[in-house]
């Protein structure tokens, strides 16, 4: 896969999970945890990850 390509994929997952916060809490929820609980939102970004890890 070409750096590119990696990148595109990653930004893609990264909007996917961004969306499915705020679509469980409220538009702006993920900015918020950005800002106030950076190590939550990259750990539930991780385990969000997962779920689309060819190795599953």
């Amino acid at each position: 896969m070409t750096a590119l390509a990696k990148e595109t994929r990653r930004q893609s997952i990264e909007e996917m999970f961004v969306q499915h916060i705020e679509n469980i809490y409220y538009p702006g929820f993920s900015q918020e945890m950005t800002e106030e609980q950076v190590a939550l939102y990259d750990w539930e970004y991780k385990e969000f990850q997962k779920q689309f890890s060819i190795d599953n």
